[in-house]
């Protein structure tokens, strides 16, 4: 259940797989030493049945972290199931948000965020989890987040008969767009802080001619809706900061442009670096196919 060696050549690399027999809080090898006392024992106080190491655990991570502290506290109840096994707990929740609809989605993203962020947080200070399941599982919610907000907000363009050519069959695919993780998300390296950095592109093959501009001032409104979406903050906070000025010339170029335009800046206009940001490359949400072709050329 680790993560799989970078190689550029692989434009498909999956998250590490998520084995609900892997690990659980009975395997603790670790506990932080609680700074304050008092707030570690407010924190405990919330989950009271706990005992052992899981209880030293909640007292040392609470009484370092105000942060966690704060977690504990809106999600004390769903905590005392996952510590029972955190793998499945991801797992269930990773089915949740699959299965949510769109107009709750950014409140279930928030939510769901401050679960992963809490429940990865314990593994990690317990020992639990090894460094690479950490980031991997950070990772692979974060490409989660991307592809429910996409669908969402391709969803709502289709809806509205804006995105020509494209039925409901097509949210799927996001009708040719796709999001292409790059740097530590891309390598499945993100840590509790990071920002992703998303390039988002179309397929423009997929459009007659004359539907062009149609299909890309769509895609230009779903991005920008879908980063608002991860990035805004709310009464329940933000999901992740997101960077999309990696993709070619982004002081003149839409949020999302066309593959073939990607394809002649790079050839063209392109320095050494931006093409060197691909060696992390991968796509993370919408048409994979088209990611993958695209990454290939």
């Amino acid at each position: 259940a680790g993560v799989k060696p970078i190689n550029c050549a692989l434009a498909n690399r999956s998250a590490p797989r998520l084995d609900s027999a892997m690990s659980d809080f009975k395997s603790i090898t670790r506990v932080p030493t609680p700074f304050d006392l008092s707030l570690g024992q407010e924190a405990l106080d919330l989950m009271p049945a706990l005992e052992g190491q899981q209880s030293d655990l909640i007292r040392g991570a609470a009484g370092c972290s105000p942060y966690i502290k704060s977690l504990i506290g809106k999600e004390a109840q769903w905590l005392e199931g996952a510590l029972d096994g955190p793998d499945r707990a991801i797992e269930l929740l990773f089915t949740q948000l699959k299965e949510t609809d769109a107009k709750t989605m950014p409140s279930a993203l928030r939510g769901s965020k401050r679960r992963v962020a809490l429940i990865t947080g314990l593994a990690d200070l317990g020992g639990v989890w090894p460094l690479e399941k950490v980031t991997g599982v950070l990772t692979a919610f974060a490409d989660l987040a991307v592809s429910c907000a996409l669908r969402a907000t391709i969803g709502a363009e289709i809806a509205r008969g804006k995105l020509p050519g494209m039925s409901e069959d097509n949210v799927h695919d996001a009708g040719g767009m796709c999001v292409l993780a790059m740097g530590k998300m891309g390598a499945f390296e993100l840590n509790y802080s990071s920002d992703i950095d998303l390039i988002c592109l179309f397929d423009e093959t997929r459009f007659e001619t004359d539907d062009f501009h149609d299909g890309r001032a769509s895609f230009v409104r779903a991005t920008r809706r879908m980063a608002a979406m991860l990035n805004d903050p709310t009464g329940d906070g933000y999901v992740f900061r997101t960077d999309l000025r990696l993709r070619p010339d982004p002081g003149v170029t839409p949020v999302c442009m066309a593959m073939e335009a990607a394809e002649r800046y790079y050839e063209s206009l392109g320095r050494t670096w931006e093409r060197a940001a691909y060696i992390k490359a991968r796509p993370c949400a919408g048409d994979f196919v088209a990611g993958a072709k695209f990454l290939k050329t």
